[in-house]
């Protein structure tokens, strides 16, 4: 499912703990959830998750449970607390270092021209950081060349800012405060006693200010502002520089900045400690395997390329002890991380939503106008996101002044303008009144190079350009003069001869409609461009690799006619008509390879369809669309998926989480912009739910949806049209519950739903009646029904069982995670003289169940004559209950294949009763017991019945059961005579590599047919050559310690 996008420093701490839970093997993945579901390892007052949520949960959608029910540091100590449990010691140092000041997150906010704006409550978060309010240490004694040293360096940075032109009608929203010298201490502060050098990564996204940030910090401490106590020397290190040096040592690059070229080596090896290094845009520099893969160094004299240079900087093998600050956009973010030890990650997000509206009310001047905008803006989240760096919010503030200014009679338009579309007129209006040399005819061919020069960039991760690569796409000097005066291009300030963008948008742009141009040959020479085209297409969509994303979102706007007809008056430059069809042959090639898969991200491409403004296209396009997952978050996607998902007539599969309020406006007058804005959402939404009467679409999940009443009611509606052909609808979740009330009259009487899932909703007394009447009627098809972590009551399940007993086609039932303890479960035997029960398969786990209850379950196994398979995981049954249970198995009219007892708080005399049912029972062919002591005892006496030739056992699940090598001798033996046991699992338990010799040993046996044997990971290296010399011998046994969820055989164990 698509992910929000969040702050970078957000999304690295967010990365971190997703790759923690991807560590944990099945095992450990599954004793995580059950420890959330221990309140004594959670944090106090903490929101209970419910088990049917959990326990389907892959780590990606684990790591949003947590994060909606634990927030921020929460999450993380819930986290630590369960992998305490789980004694995952080294796991557990790591996360705790993270929790404890070293990978804090911390927003900051930055306004160009503006101070660093970072409140002191988040400041204070950084653990063992001192007060940044405190008192400076005195100031250091300066010798001559250091005053020299700090005089060249202030005059270098204002230099740099001299050099960076800025749009004359570009706003400054405020002036440098004193509060913020408070901050940049804070930043910087030394942590306590013992701990490690600090590291800072600064990331954001382009533009946002971490170059103005850095040099700030650099300007205060030569200006004697700052740090004079705590620094000698400040070293301000460019990554544009840096690209563009050859060999060079570190003291030669030290040496770029000092006075007289002689650097002070020595004094700077004195004292380490007193060293600042700010090295800015470092994913400027191409960090190549030589660099990252040399052997570590401290020689200050050694000739290196200048990124090995930077590299060794990095991972602290030139000055270990010294203070780092390291800024980076998105590209290179996570790279540096991996480099980087123990960094401490600060996000900075940029302009405010305030700061957004402030700087449009300035720029337009008159309020009326600026309000309109505004209003214009906020129907586009993404467009408000793109102004959180200063020269994004001037395009974007500049394309609707023109908007508005061609156009200042018309009604307010009903949707937000695109990107796209603002982008397209700025620059059209710019080249309108740029000079002849720049408009068109006599530039289309500079233009042509100029798109293919940007789109060469974003494939190699280049955002600036030296002379020679102007020279080798044959760009004229005059032609990139013209740019520089338009401010689309700047020149960079610490980088003689180079230029780059004036933000990356305007690269994006620019890359973007290299593909909508004429011409066949790619950007980067070698492979064609409509195969380029579809190699970034494949990473933003099949890949969801937000690096592309902003292009991507260009190249759609750019297929409209209404804006291609626009650039190509503006430059001159022939447009390719068969750019869509291109477009199309992707989706095609999509469609035919299955390349449609979770990890499609599905909105976004809702969202660049949307950004064509183009039905005919999003219908060709959406027509070879099979499934679907969305999250509609806000009005943005509540719109671009209205655009959407009415033209997927041929979608079989949809997920659809809602979770805006449709009515939230609705209590204003008639006919105000509010209530009209309301009612246009309502009929967003009724394009939405048409998609259900399509024909084709056969399952439909809608867990998590928050609904209004208005919006529950068109819903349901659409849901009850005869054109609905639903099969599966998973109904988790979704408020209000009242809704259910609707549902369960709609499907009364419909033939087609076969699955239903309405987990996670409290089914009270007053809404269940309606949801089970459809049960009892004759022409109800259903054969799945989930009801788990439902709250049910004994009222409500007698309800539900009255209905079941008039029901001929339910084939699965699961009450899973319902306190069952009161519930009177012979009520679910077939009525005597009936035999209209189809039940075969029934969860009760998780459902408070003791051995007082197995009389009932007993007296269940034997008067339910379909039923083939019981579920009574984490149920407190013990051995009594046990011994109750296996009365009924060995009964011929028991037809039970499998029996799952895992976590049931079983020890070795329960596997007497186990043994001697598997010894007289013809039926059961699978049980799993993981997560229970039985020891080597209880499994010697397993073992007893699996060496009768008669036993038709073929799965065993012993995970998790105490078992050491004593056990595995016990199994081995009883496999030589055992002819049916295909699987065994013995994870999780202290078998060791003798244990498994045992094991695999029997595999020589003519009897033995074992085909799957579970291991932990390590176990399975330790046999691996074992198993090689068997595997040449024609045994195919394999050996594994992850199980296939997807496998009907592998996923009932879990």
């Amino acid at each position: 499912m698509a992910s929000p996008a969040g702050i970078p420093g957000h999304e690295g701490a967010r990365d971190q703990l997703l790759s923690h839970l991807r560590r944990l093997d099945p095992w450990q993945l599954e004793d995580f959830k059950l420890g959330l579901q221990c309140p004594e390892l959670l944090p106090a007052g903490a929101r209970w998750i419910p088990w049917a949520d959990l326990r389907a949960a892959g780590p990606a959608d684990l790591l949003c449970l947590l994060e909606e029910c634990y927030p921020g540091r929460r999450a993380w100590e819930a986290a630590l607390r369960v992998f305490q449990n789980l004694r995952l010691s080294s796991l557990c140092e790591r996360l705790r270092a993270e929790l404890h000041g070293v990978r804090f997150q911390h927003e900051l906010r930055l306004c160009k021209g503006a101070c660093l704006q970072c409140g002191q409550v988040e400041m204070s978060q950084m653990g063992r950081l001192q007060d940044p309010n405190q008192e400076e240490p005195a100031a250091l004694e300066e010798t001559a060349h250091r005053r020299r040293y700090r005089e060249r360096l202030r005059t270098r940075i204002l230099a740099l800012w001299d050099r960076t032109p800025w749009p004359e009608d570009h706003i400054y929203l405020r002036d440098v405060t004193q509060r913020e010298h408070a901050e940049l201490r804070g930043l910087l502060q030394p942590r306590g006693a013992g701990a490690p050098p600090l590291t800072v990564l600064l990331e954001g996204a382009a533009g946002v200010g971490k170059t103005t940030l850095a040099t700030k910090l650099v300007l205060h401490w030569a200006e004697g502002v700052l740090f004079r106590g705590r620094f000698s020397y400040v070293f301000y290190i460019s990554g544009h520089q840096l690209a563009e040096l050859g060999d060079t040592s570190f003291a030669g690059l030290l040496a770029l900045d000092w006075p007289d070229s002689q650097v002070p080596v020595e004094e700077l090896r004195a004292h380490p400690e007193r060293l600042l290094f700010v090295i800015d845009g470092a994913e400027e520099v191409i960090l190549g395997s030589d660099g990252s893969a040399s052997r570590p160094s401290a020689d200050w004299y050694q000739e290196l390329p200048a990124a090995s240079i930077l590299v060794r900087l990095l991972k602290r093998e030139l000055v270990p002890e010294a203070t780092l600050l390291v800024t980076a956009g998105p590209p290179g973010g996570r790279a540096l991380r991996r480099l980087l030890l123990s960094p401490c990650c600060v996000g900075i997000p940029g302009f405010t939503e305030g700061d957004r509206r402030e700087y449009l009310r300035r720029f337009l001047g008159d309020p009326d106008v600026a309000e309109e905008a505004w209003r214009r803006m906020r129907g586009s989240e993404t467009l408000v996101r793109s102004c959180a760096a200063p020269l994004a919010c001037w395009a974007v503030c500049a394309g609707l002044k023109r908007q508005l200014a061609a156009s200042p009679a018309s009604a307010p338009a009903p949707g937000a303008p695109t990107p796209t579309s603002l982008y397209a007129r700025l620059f059209c209006s710019l080249l309108a009144e740029a000079e002849p040399g720049l408009r068109a005819g006599s530039s289309a061919g500079q233009w042509r190079a100029f798109c293919s020069l940007a789109a060469e960039g974003l494939w190699l991760a280049a955002f600036t350009f030296a002379g020679d690569a102007l020279e080798r796409r044959r760009l004229e000097a005059p032609f990139i003069d013209g740019l520089l005066r338009l401010q689309i291009l700047r020149r960079v300030s610490d980088c003689e001869h180079c230029v780059t963008f004036a933000h990356r948008s305007f690269q994006e742009f620019f890359g973007a409609l290299f593909y909508v141009l004429r011409g066949s040959r790619g950007s980067l020479g070698g492979v064609p461009r409509h195969q380029e085209m579809r190699r970034w297409l494949n990473h933003a969509f099949a890949d969801a690799n937000p690096y592309w994303r902003q292009t991507v979102r260009f190249f759609f706007g750019l297929l409209g006619t209404d804006l291609a007809g626009q650039l190509e008056e503006a430059l001159g430059c022939q447009m390719y008509p068969g750019a869509a069809d291109e477009l199309l042959d992707w989706a095609e090639e999509l469609e035919r390879c299955g390349a449609v898969s979770a990890h499609f991200d599905f909105l976004w491409l809702f969202q660049c369809l949307h950004e064509t403004q183009d039905e005919n296209l999003a219908r060709r396009v959406l027509n070879h669309l099979p499934e679907a997952d969305l999250d509609i978050q806000g009005c943005e996607h509540l719109r671009v998926s209205s655009f959407c998902l009415k033209h997927c007539q041929k979608l079989r599969k949809l997920r659809l989480s809602v979770s805006c309020d449709l009515e939230k406006k609705r209590t204003s007058g008639l006919g105000t912009p509010e209530m009209r804005a309301a009612d246009f959402q309502m009929h967003q939404w009724e394009d939405i739910c048409s998609v259900f009467c399509s024909g084709n679409l056969i399952e439909l999940d809608l867990s998590n949806s928050k609904l209004s009443t208005a919006s529950m009611m068109r819903l349901c509606l659409n849901l009850g049209n005869p054109r609905c052909r639903l099969q599966k609808l998973a109904w988790k979740s979704v408020s209000p519950v009242e809704g259910l009330r609707k549902l369960g009259l709609l499907l009364h009487g419909n033939r087609h739903l076969t699955h239903l899932d309405l987990s996670s909703n409290i089914l009270r007394a007053a809404v269940s009646p309606g949801v089970f009447k459809m049960l009892g009627h004759s022409a109800c098809s259903l054969k799945y029904l989930w009801l788990e972590s439902c709250g049910l009551s004994a009222e409500v399940c007698h309800q539900l069982f009255m209905e079941l007993g008039r029901n001929s086609s339910l084939r699965f039932l699961s009450l899973a995670d319902n306190n069952l303890s009161h519930v009177e479960l012979e009520r679910l035997r077939e009525p005597p003289g009936t035999a209209t029960c189809a039940l075969k398969e029934l969860s009760l786990e998780k459902g408070n169940l003791s051995a007082a209850a197995c009389e009932a379950l007993a007296s269940l196994l034997t008067s339910t004559p379909r039923l083939t398979r019981l579920c009574l995981g984490l149920n407190p049954l013990g051995n009594e209950g046990v011994r109750l249970l296996c009365g009924s198995l060995t009964w011929p009219a028991c037809v039970l294949q499998r029996l799952e007892l895992w976590w049931c708080l079983l020890g070795a005399p329960s596997c007497r009763h186990l043994s001697d049912a598997l010894c007289r029972s013809r039926s059961l062919t699978h049980l799993n017991l993981r997560k229970n002591h039985l020891g080597d005892g209880g499994v010697k006496l397993l073992c007893a019945a699996l060496g009768r030739a008669y036993c038709t056992l073929q799965s065993l699940n012993l995970s998790h059961c105490s078992l050491t090598v004593a056990g595995c001798c016990e199994l081995a033996y009883a496999l030589k005579r055992n002819g049916h046991l295909k699987i065994l699992d013995v994870g999780n338990n202290a078998v060791q590599d003798e244990g498994v010799r045992e094991l695999c040993s029997v595999l020589k046996s003519p009897s033995c047919v074992l085909q799957t044997l579970g291991l932990e990971k390590d176990l399975c290296s330790a046999v691996s050559a074992e198993l090689e010399k068997l595997h040449e011998k024609g045994c195919s046994l394999r050996v594994t310690s992850q199980w296939d969820f997807n496998d009907p055989e592998e996923r009932w164990w879990w």
